[in-house]
């Protein structure tokens, strides 16, 4: 199994808290919430979307409303509009729901239809550092690092190099935020249709692609990590997003 070494970035959330402060978003859409660390980090118009919710933190302080919707992405999308809900664009969102990268992809297109093009989307997870780490079962028994037993990213690393090939109009950063890192994606289209229309031609093309045949240091070298000390202060992440 390939292995690189950890990232030494700050922790994604410590990434995000900045977002948040310096961009001051007036709306917040996020998939995958487990137990609320990182939706708690919004304090404006929000809406977590989480078939699992385990909430162990106030996820309310400090803002003026936050819908919870305790189902599947697809279900909430194909039932919800959350421009509708939230009366306005999505200003920031962070997708960190099922890690299987076919999810992640419809996740990415659906949310950006409720988008500005200054919207930044962040996701989570697309830089394993072990190739045994991007198994799609979890559960799975595989031999990793004993420091990295409690990881699992899932196969979502794939949504970098697909956003690269069928939408290059869009900016990506990616940080070498803790543990798994952390991708920022902007000038968004909300009007594109093109990973739609492709779903699934680009299934079928990266259906059985593995990392270990794809090549980790191939994809690190494809992701050009930012690192976290470049997005420190407000000025520094104001070069790079604005809303």
């Amino acid at each position: 199994m390939a292995i690189r070494p950890d990232l030494t970035g700050d922790d994604y959330h410590a990434v995000l808290q900045r977002l948040h402060r310096a961009l001051a978003p007036k709306t917040y859409l996020e998939i995958g919430s487990r137990n609320g660390a990182s939706l708690q980090l919004a304090s404006c118009a929000s809406i977590a979307v989480d078939p699992a919710f385990d909430l162990t933190v106030d996820v309310t302080k400090n803002k003026p409303s936050c819908h919870l919707f305790r189902q599947t992405s697809d279900a909430f999308f194909s039932a919800e509009s959350p421009r509708e809900i939230l009366r306005a664009e999505v200003d920031f969102a962070f997708l960190d729901g099922l890690h299987l990268f076919e999810c992640l992809l419809r996740d990415f297109f659906h949310t950006e239809r409720h988008c500005k093009p200054n919207t930044i989307i962040a996701i989570h997870d697309c830089m394993p550092v072990e190739t045994a780490l991007t198994r799609r079962d979890e559960h799975q028994a595989v031999q990793v690092a004993p420091h990295h037993e409690a990881w699992w990213t899932g196969d979502v690393w794939k949504i970098v190099p697909i956003l690269k090939q069928y939408r290059p109009d869009l900016i990506i950063h990616a940080i070498d935020a803790h543990p798994t890192g952390l991708v920022l994606v902007t000038n968004l289209d909300p009007l594109s249709k093109v990973l739609a229309t492709a779903y699934f031609r680009i299934i079928e093309e990266w259906r059985s692609v593995g990392l270990g045949e794809y090549g980790i240091d191939r994809l690190f070298d494809l992701l050009g990590l930012i690192a976290t000390s470049e997005l420190m202060t407000d000025e520094q992440i104001s070069r790079r997003f604005w809303l």
